[in-house]
């Protein structure tokens, strides 16, 4: 289940401009700031650069051979106008990129164009700008680009364009970023039926961590050092960049070391990625243990017992050879298929197989004693250990109390070897209860709505623990003065998976990062030299911020949730990260409302606080059920969502379900929380939305001057359209039209 959180020069001749394409490989500590992609820009006198024109599809193709990459970006643009358009194709380039085709598919002929230097690119694109007054167009600015002249597009013609071109990539310590961008896709008067991004990467060292911070992306390796990174989707209006970190390696574990350090910051912030190399004998053989516990009592009946059947008889036929396991029915008394656990045979499997099918639901909820005799009947042979432990209720039989459970179960795993995954199934659970199991003995908890199915939640979970790497992991990163590390305790390596790390530092430069942790019997320790960049360096992205205040965030209201006291000094965080960041929660949604200050920061920790204490206690219901599933997104999440994905679990009215609710009214732009208010859309750095320096009209000259002057980043904060009140060059300015 994916859970995101809440949360918005006249020409004799027509003349269209079609910007076309950035991409952008880079040190890691200097990404490049080009923006650009298929676009059209009709010049007729008084014709808007949108509604005219529309794009079909729009497929990207990127072979990569170790430091070379060939790009084939193919695009079909359709004309919705009633008159014919004449055309000129622009698109920036990134630095080094040489073209090599560009082809219309009318009548496949190869189009000939030129490069345009910076300079010159900004002069023409600002006059282009001066024609068209459309602010979006602000965010191409300052780019070398391409332009050629392209042939008519009739009226509801359509046109081809397959561009193709060659740059030679760099990478800092190992690490590779790939910036593709999506985001002028909005100009398109209608969503794209099909948007593709796919890269073909080999390298001649081992790949370790792939890493999009921005999409969904699906990755196959079929080899250590293959990959096969796509993105896909259908009838979509794309509204961000698509940013893409690959590492090479050395070592059997690969690592990459993001960071992103302001200027106006004493620390910066970093995210830091782990993973296996592809292949390896010893991993896919290395032997663990696994209990399955599941809830057989009277409320189980039905679709869910049939449902724990299904996931049970999934998880015992993909168990490897030489891996032991039980099967343990708890419901008022406990029902283990053997005393202790068993190796993995075929007769052996026959017996659960049969135990699972004569499971029957009846009886109550018996929750210490199943975990304690889970505990007990594994071996301490050095193998990792695994309960996997379901449950639809709140313990009903024997010890009740959530503290004696946790004293029991800590005593019963005092090594702490063993690690439980928790899935909770309907609003009846107890879900503070099934947290702290699951997050006291290094698992991760799970929790499935009434009307969800619960077998694909538990067969995707043990597909990701059946090869275990390294446990008991922990992460230094000598000289670099780290803190806030997120999560406080690193979950377990698994073959496949990866471990991703956020937290702040406070020294940038060449540092040695060392990650260690126990494989079996035996501690490894892996060493890795990384760059961090100092003040104003780094990434020119603020994703590692974002994924380290969604972290944190989690992590305060856990501990507000366990104190059951929402304390000021935890409240005054959640809201200053929440509205810097806009990391919309349930206590923080309201901030996404147009009548609300959001530069009223006392009166809004006030009403968070209010919310907190009301919600804080709430261990069983639908509300405590939304609370801990949308905990789940934020404590593991590796990136953090887009404003047009946020969305939140909240308890429906009447108690007995939850519902999905997306909070809009906010968005990201130049690495900054813009919040729609009654005076337009509000930069979150604004300390007083109404103490303004200065009043610009856009398009007027003080307007022109001003873009002369600014940043990258600032442009991108002035491609919106509407009143802005914004930071620029440390001055609150209110753009208007």
């Amino acid at each position: 289940m994916r859970l995101p959180l809440p949360s918005v020069s006249r020409s004799p001749l027509p003349v269209l401009v079609l910007t076309m394409f950035a991409l952008v490989f880079g040190f890691v500590t200097c990404a490049a700031s080009a923006r650009a992609d298929g676009f059209l820009i009709p010049t007729r006198p008084r014709q808007p650069v949108r509604g005219q024109w529309a794009v079909s599809y729009h497929r990207v193709e990127v072979v990569v051979r170790g430091p070379h990459a060939q790009v084939t970006v193919d695009q079909e643009f359709v004309n919705l106008g009633a008159t014919r358009l004449e055309t000129e194709y622009v698109f920036p380039l990134p630095k080094g990129a040489m073209v090599s085709s560009l082809t219309l598919f009318e009548n496949g002929r190869a189009l000939e164009g030129r490069i345009l230097r910076a300079q010159e690119a900004r002069r023409i694109f600002e006059e282009i700008v001066r024609r068209q007054k459309d602010p979006a167009l602000l965010e191409y600015l300052g780019n070398d680009f391409f332009r050629v002249r392209v042939f008519p597009i009739p009226a509801g013609g359509r046109r081809r364009v397959v561009l193709k071109y060659d740059q030679l990539l760099q990478a800092n310590g190992g690490t590779v970023e790939y910036l593709y961008p999506l985001n002028t896709e909005k100009f398109s008067a209608r969503p794209l039926a099909e948007v593709v991004v796919s890269i073909d990467l080999e390298t001649e060292a081992p790949l370790g961590p792939i890493y999009s911070p921005s999409h969904d992306v699906a990755v196959s390796r079929p080899s250590p050092n293959k990959a096969r990174i796509s993105y896909e989707a259908t009838r979509t209006t794309p509204d961000r960049d698509f940013l893409v970190y690959w590492s090479t390696t050395h070592n059997p574990i690969g690592a990459s070391l993001l960071t992103w350090w302001p200027s106006d910051e004493d620390r910066g912030y970093f995210l830091f990625l782990a993973s296996p190399v592809v292949g390896g004998k010893r991993a896919a053989a290395r032997p663990k243990q696994v209990t399955l516990v599941v809830d057989t009592s009277g409320s189980m009946a039905g679709d869910k017992i049939e449902q724990a059947r299904a996931a049970l008889r999934q998880v015992i036929g993909g168990l490897n050879p030489g891996d032991l396991f039980n099967v343990i029915a708890y419901h008022t008394a406990v029902l283990p298929l053997w005393e202790k656990v068993q190796p993995v045979t075929d007769a052996r499997r026959r017996e659960a197989f049969a135990f699972v099918a004569e499971l029957r639901a009846e009886g109550g909820t018996n929750i210490k004693d199943a975990l304690v005799t889970a505990l007990a009947g594994s071996r301490s042979d050095g193998m990792a250990s695994v309960i996997l432990f379901l449950t639809d209720g709140r313990p009903t039989v024997g010890l009740t109390d959530t503290n004696r459970i946790l004293k029991a179960v800590d005593a019963a795993n005092s090594e702490g070897r063993t690690r439980i995954f928790v899935f909770g199934v309907g609003v009846d659970v107890n879900t503070v209860l099934l947290d702290r199991l699951a997050l006291e003995n290094h698992g991760a908890p799970s929790f499935v709505r009434p009307d969800e199915d619960v077998e694909p939640k538990v067969a995707a979970l043990y597909e990701k623990l059946r090869y275990p790497v390294l446990a008991d992991l922990s992460f230094q990163a000598q000289g670099m003065r780290i803190s806030e590390v997120l999560p406080g305790t690193i979950p377990d390596l698994f073959r496949g998976g990866q471990v991703a790390l956020a937290g702040r530092y406070a020294r940038g430069g060449r540092v040695e990062s060392v990650l260690s942790g126990v494989d079996g019997r035996v501690t490894r320790e892996y060493h890795y030299v990384v760059n961090a960049g100092r003040r104003g360096e780094g990434l020119a992205s603020d994703f590692p911020a974002r994924v380290w205040a969604l972290r944190r965030i989690g992590e305060l209201i856990d501990a507000i949730r366990l104190s059951k006291r929402a304390d000021k000094e935890l409240v005054d965080e959640i809201v200053r990260l929440s509205t810097r960041f806009g990391i919309l929660t349930e206590y923080t949604a309201f901030l996404a409302d147009d009548r609300v200050d959001h530069t009223r920061i006392a009166e809004n920790v006030r009403r968070t606080s209010r919310l907190l204490d009301a919600l804080a206690g709430k261990e069983v219901g639908a509300a405590g059920f939304a609370q801990s599933a949308n905990q789940v997104f934020r404590r593991g999440a590796s990136r953090a969502p887009a404003p047009a994905e946020q969305e939140l679990f909240l308890a429906d009215e009447g108690g007995r379900d939850v519902r999905v609710q997306r909070v809009t009214g906010q968005r990201q732009q130049g690495n900054r929380t813009f919040y729609r208010r009654s005076v337009g859309w509000v930069d979150a750095n604004v300390a007083d939305m109404h103490d303004v320096h200065e009043t610009v009209q856009r398009w007027s000259p003080r307007f022109y001057a001003l873009i002369r002057t600014t940043t990258t980043e600032e442009n991108a904060r002035l491609a919106q359209a509407g009143t802005l009140v914004l930071e620029i060059q440390g001055r609150v300015l209110r753009i208007v039209d």
